[in-house]
């Protein structure tokens, strides 16, 4: 369980990050972001899974 909480969700923390940076700034350039939406709503899904699973395993 402790790679869930050192490895898991730093690397989809990073990742969700730099989907938002890349979301910003297609916005800026007022091009298409369709895929950066969705990207950014599975590694939601993706991040609160683990940290449930993190969660449960503590107890």
């Amino acid at each position: 369980m402790d790679l869930l909480l050192f490895f898991f969700l730093p690397l989809i923390g990073m990742l969700w990050f730099l989907n938002l940076v890349t979301l910003i700034k297609k916005i800026k350039e007022d091009k298409a972001c369709q895929n950066q939406i969705i990207l950014g709503a599975t590694l939601s899904f993706i991040f609160i899974g683990v940290f449930m699973f993190w969660i449960v395993g503590l107890y």
